[in-house]
């Protein structure tokens, strides 16, 4: 790395440090992220296997919801660091430091002049995207599956140069594995080659239809080997194709409109938008060759690739596209390379303003690791409800069951905390049976079993019963 290059480094990290310091050591989490660190950690711990995932006794005994491969992964750290919340914020973000070398590794093939005076501008449009750093510290599938989709996107460019089917064989292995960490929104690196034979038309039709029938079956080939190795497995695939995608598609609505997933792209990347419009006002009088323009085109349909397909359904939730902001901080950074390249090349490495600059980059990066550690251990989200369910752990044993009123079986986070931490499941049966603890929420209309007295325990949002 260049000496005059190292400052825009630390400002990208020190700015995303900032950003993330309340939550990516602290406890809580988005729910989703909760119940895949409870599964993994559940995993780890012998309870379950690989291809029949278990979050706890009562709510999801099997997970059939995702395939396994992201929560597997996740359960070797555990093996490793033990059951610390740390090792779940640590994981997540490790698959964020992977995928950044990789975007810098894919912008080293595209731009073969100075590459290194740019490769910090992808990262900046990738981390200044709230949906991404949001996704940090909340351990979302996505942030796994990002990895390979990434990857494969890497190898297949390198197919372009040397060593072609062992890329391409590569690569769709590599789309495997991010179908197995999250399911189908993980296919979409397979129209790569299509865009780049449409766009760039540096490849004849009949290697592109070569290559794209070998990433297709290099990408196939690991289910074959599944099917006759370990026959459980497609049972566990196509439990979760029937129950998660069909059924998803059939039956759940969770957005009024199928452009919910292009409309909240279009929000997500509003930072990257006003970010260029800087950098094209700064620039405007300069006439520029747009030499990277067909790349931009190749990396935006890419990403709309991972896009387009959820409107198939109307369950959308903004962080299923996760995977594609990569691809488009890369697109956007190439629309707008040449300008950056060009300020950069009159930044004066020797002037006083350059030195504050790199001063100032070193202290936001400083600030950044300093926030970080002092919010560690602390409680970043859902605190009154962590307290609480610590609180009750104290007087229920780990790997027990307790009743609940019925109205908490969509208290999904209060199901994760419980088993995260304790190992306690919940039973919302009504009436309770054989459980010795009784919760319920303050102000509950729910009818007490007259066998259960009040525990004199004091909570933020639940009142804990006893049997007598």
């Amino acid at each position: 790395m260049k000496k005059n290059i190292y400052p825009f480094y630390l400002s990208v990290f020190g700015i995303l440090l900032i950003i993330i310091s309340p939550y990516i050591l602290s406890h809580g989490m988005f729910m989703d992220g909760l119940f895949y660190a409870t599964i993994s950690k559940n995993l780890a711990n012998g309870i379950g296997d690989f291809w029949h995932l278990h979050l706890n006794k009562t709510f999801f005994p099997v997970f059939y919801e995702h395939p396994p491969l992201a929560m597997g992964l996740h359960s070797l750290f555990f093996k490793v660091f033990g059951d610390s919340i740390y090792v779940d914020k640590l994981y997540s973000l490790l698959t964020y430091v992977i995928t950044g070398i990789i975007i810098v590794r894919i912008w080293k093939k595209l731009i073969i002049n100075d590459s290194n005076q740019t490769a910090w501008l992808p990262l900046l449009f990738w981390v200044i995207t709230p949906i991404v750093f949001w996704a940090i510290p909340n351990n979302m599938l996505e942030n796994t599956m990002m990895i390979f989709t990434s990857l494969s996107v890497l190898f297949i460019l390198k197919s372009l140069e040397n060593r072609r089917f062992i890329y391409l064989i590569l690569a769709g292995f590599s789309i495997f594995c991010a179908f197995l960490s999250k399911g189908f929104v993980g296919l979409f690196p397979l129209s790569f080659i299509f865009w780049i034979f449409i766009i760039k038309r540096n490849i004849s039709f009949k290697r592109f239809f070569i290559d794209t029938m070998v990433l297709v079956f290099s990408t196939l080939l690991p289910l074959i080997v599944l099917y006759f190795v370990v026959p459980e497995s497609i049972d566990s695939i196509l439990t979760y194709i029937n129950s998660q995608v069909i059924g998803s598609v059939k039956n759940i609505r969770t957005v009024d409109t199928r452009f919910f997933i292009l409309i909240r792209l279009f929000l997500e990347l509003i930072p990257v938008f006003l970010l260029i419009l800087l950098i094209v006002a700064l620039t405007y009088k300069n006439k520029f060759s747009n030499s990277n323009i067909k790349w931009f085109w190749i990396f935006l349909l890419l990403g709309l690739s991972g896009v387009i397909p959820i409107m198939v359904s109307l369950k959308q939730r903004g962080f299923y596209v996760l995977a594609t902001y990569p691809l488009f901080s890369i697109a956007f950074a190439l629309l707008i390379e040449e300008r950056v390249s060009y300020l950069m090349k009159k930044i004066n490495t020797e002037g006083i303003r350059f030195k504050i600059f790199k001063y100032t980059s070193i202290a936001i990066f400083v600030i950044g690791i300093s926030l970080v550690l002092y919010n560690s251990n602390k409680i970043g989200r859902d605190k009154h409800k962590i307290e609480d369910v610590h609180a009750v752990a104290e007087l229920v044993q780990d790997n027990t069951t307790i009743a609940v009123e019925p109205k908490m079986i969509t208290d999904w986070s209060l199901h994760g905390y419980f088993a995260r931490y304790h190992y306690i499941s919940l039973n919302y049966n009504t009436p309770p049976v054989n459980e010795e603890y009784l919760l319920v929420y303050k102000q509950s209309d729910f009818k007490i079993p007259t066998e259960y007295i009040i525990v004199p325990l004091e909570l933020n949002s639940y009142i804990l019963y006893k049997k007598y």
